[in-house]
């Protein structure tokens, strides 16, 4: 048996039109503060949750919008259905759970898989109870459609619901409370559900009862004894309850395994801890311990019910599902045992008889999840409510290649969920010169909401549509590469077909002084002339209106090179630099009329290799390229070919402290102001 989807309508922070998460072994939780994680997690307490406590609805569960007077509401009605799907039966296995739900089970079409439909529904009447009125019901929904008649509701018994358990470990911890409740529920319930036998239980009681004599034969205990007894009654003239006794408390089997405790050892002492004694960090882990014990010893008793076992080892029956949800795992807990904590969380989702949800802001934990696995929480604005999403990831049939980079670039990079912007750029050059320029522009802006995902200008449109869909602000930087294969044109078209892809108007961005750019040019667009360059700088700046920039003319590294050339020469050693053969460092070479011709040609010659290098196989001939870009070139080719791009910019900026904003290209002082813009545009969401 396994959970499968959840839908709210009306509850908290959900709306009325109805929310469908769907939901999987193991399920990621993720989004802002109170963004409804919480909130879905204490729905499923109130149709599964063991105390009763739980599982009462009250007047603040029923959704109200921030634009309503709650005074002005007279009534109000909310559901949370939870569905099962049962893959026992596709494996053609006896299970526990198949005949305690057979009955209420239905299919959506002849040649579907059978389902269950479990909903509570609640209603809130104003009446003279300052809290309102409220009636509950749990009903079976036996209608595969969304419209449901009283015809489809039979009422669930809580016997039947018992058989479904929610564990639930908030994120506020108190380790000392829930450890105490947990060896109560677990430890305690696992020893009361062992199969004791007669015999056993006669020995300890016999065992109990002498250590009890020897203890009465202390004369301390005897003489305590008599002192006490003495003292009562010149207090009480009462006959009942006369004679205070001093016994064991626990005289059976029962009382005792009430009390048995878990210590460890060894210590730095000469005694056992105590479980309240570790830290929050290991009472954490051990909470979950024990939970996968219990969950191991229910799933063994479990598989010998379904075999046909009979053996007497427990007495214990468990819950046919068990439902463990863990709120931010990384409470307490140090990041080197975050990885051990969700490898504990996934052993757990893959029982039979268990499922995992989890909530985090961590991106340790989060990239420890299948991204197809995570639901996102948001806020949306224009309905008051809570949106929940799912990771949408490119087909992975059809565009296999596409699919692995967008998921292993997730996996990568999982921050990007809780940034305020995502830059999507090309490589590691840009999270660097990026937010040093965030720094230099003094602004209120922390760089660390900046989520910068490199993705060397592929597959950009499958992370377009993914932060479309999330509703995660974002900006692209992308290298022009102009003259380089595939840039230029090709870049450019590139950017608008996949603007196109994502649902852009296509009249609007391929609008012209001589009307909109037909579907044939745009095709053709790679091949139009790179020499054209106002041209192609005014198609650079239509893009820029759809939040997708150019590094210009080449790439980002070339641009800083244009801007701070002297700067990166500085920090170079006496023996660091190119050369020319025979005619030393470039730096240290003055080229003018008086040069010698084998000098100029050396040099000449070094220009033209360099490039090549620059602009690649099937590259142009750097004919749009200023003499003075082309020898720029020697250098791009030395810094950024022969060296570590990140490094080389690291030590400009430490080794530089005269450089400020406006000594930045133009093209990444407008990319960056448009990127301090849209932060402080969301800073209130």
């Amino acid at each position: 048996m396994q959970l499968t989807k959840i839908i709210l309508s009306n509850y908290r922070c959900f709306g009325k039109e109805p929310t469908n998460i769907e939901i999987n072994n193991l399920t990621g939780f993720i989004g802002r503060n109170s963004s409804g994680k919480t909130a879905l997690l204490s729905a499923l307490m109130k149709l599964f949750g063991e105390k009763s406590s739980d599982r009462i609805i009250e007047r603040s569960d029923f959704h109200i919008p921030e634009s309503i007077d709650p005074d002005s509401v007279n009534n109000s009605e909310l559901y949370i259905e939870a569905q099962f799907m049962f893959p026992e039966l596709d494996r053609g296995k006896d299970n526990a759970s198949v005949p305690i739900f057979f009955k209420n089970m239905l299919v959506s079409d002849p040649s579907g898989k059978p389902y269950l439909r479990i909903r509570l529904e609640a209603n809130w009447e104003k009446s003279s109870n300052p809290e309102g009125s409220i009636d509950t019901n749990i009903y079976y929904i036996t209608s595969s459609t969304k419209e449901i008649s009283i015809e489809d509701k039979r009422n669930v018994r809580r016997h039947d619901l018992d058989q479904i358990k929610m564990i639930y470990v908030p994120a506020i911890r108190k380790p000392d409370e829930q450890l105490k409740n947990v060896s109560g529920t677990i430890i305690s319930r696992l020893l009361n559900g062992i199969s004791w036998s007669e015999q056993t239980k006669e020995k300890i009681k016999m065992k109990v009862s002498e250590t009890e004599k020897i203890f009465f034969e202390e004369k301390g205990v005897e003489l305590l004894k008599k002192s006490l007894e003495n003292q009562w009654n010149s207090y009480h003239r009462d006959i009942r309850y006369s004679s205070p006794k001093i016994n064991f408390n626990s005289t059976n089997l029962e009382t005792i395994l009430n009390k048995v405790e878990v210590t460890f050892s060894p210590t730095g002492t000469h005694r056992d801890y105590r479980v309240e004694e570790l830290g929050d960090g290991l009472r954490s882990l051990f909470y979950l311990s024990l939970v996968n014990t219990f969950l191991e010893i229910e799933e063994e008793i479990l598989e010998s019910i379904n075999e046909g076992k009979e053996e007497d080892i427990f007495t214990l029956v468990p819950p046919v599902l068990t439902i463990v949800a863990v709120e931010e795992p990384e409470n307490h807990i140090s990041p080197q045992l975050l990885g051990r904590v969700v490898e504990k969380l996934k052993l757990i989702s893959t029982k039979e008889n268990s499922q995992t949800i989890l909530t985090s802001h961590s991106p340790a934990i989060v990239k420890r999840v299948e991204p197809t696995n995570i639901r996102y929480f948001r806020i949306c604005k224009e309905h008051e409510c809570t949106k929940v999403n799912s990771i949408i990831l490119p087909d992975e049939e059809n565009e296999a290649d596409q699919f692995k980079f967008v998921k292993e670039a997730v996996l990568a990079y999982p921050e990007l969920y809780f940034a305020k912007l995502v830059v999507l750029g090309e490589g590691d050059s840009e999270e660097i010169i990026i937010k040093k320029m965030i720094e230099l522009k003094k602004e209120s802006v922390d760089s660390s909401e900046i989520s910068i995902v490199p993705l060397g200008g592929r597959h950009v449109n499958h992370f377009w549509r993914l932060l479309n869909d999330l509703e995660i602000p974002f900006i692209t930087l992308l290298d022009l590469d102009r003259e380089r294969d595939g840039g230029g044109w090709g870049r450019i078209k590139y950017a608008i077909q996949q603007l196109i892809k994502i649902g852009y108007d296509k009249n609007s961005l391929l609008s012209t002084s001589e009307g909109t750019l037909s579907d044939e040019k745009l095709e053709n667009m790679h091949t139009w002339d790179v020499a054209e360059t106002n041209i192609m700088l005014g198609w650079i700046e239509r893009l820029k209106s759809y939040d997708v920039y150019f590094s210009t003319p080449l790439d980002i590294d070339f641009t800083m090179l244009q801007s701070f050339k002297d700067e990166y020469i500085s920090v170079l050693t006496s023996s660091e630099g190119p050369r020319i053969k025979g005619h030393g460092r470039i730096q240290d070479i003055v080229i003018n009329e008086a040069t010698e011709d084998e000098l100029k040609t050396a040099y000449k010659a070094r220009i033209d290799s360099d490039i090549k290098l620059t602009l690649k196989q099937e590259g142009g001939d750097g004919s749009t390229y200023t003499e003075k870009e082309k020898e720029l070139m020697i250098w791009y080719s030395y810094f950024f070919l022969g060296r570590g791009k990140p490094t080389t910019h690291l030590s400009l900026f430490s080794n530089s402290t005269n450089i400020d904003f406006e000594s930045f290209p133009d093209c990444l002082k407008d990319f960056v102001s448009r990127v301090i813009e849209k932060i402080k545009d969301n800073l209130g969401d």
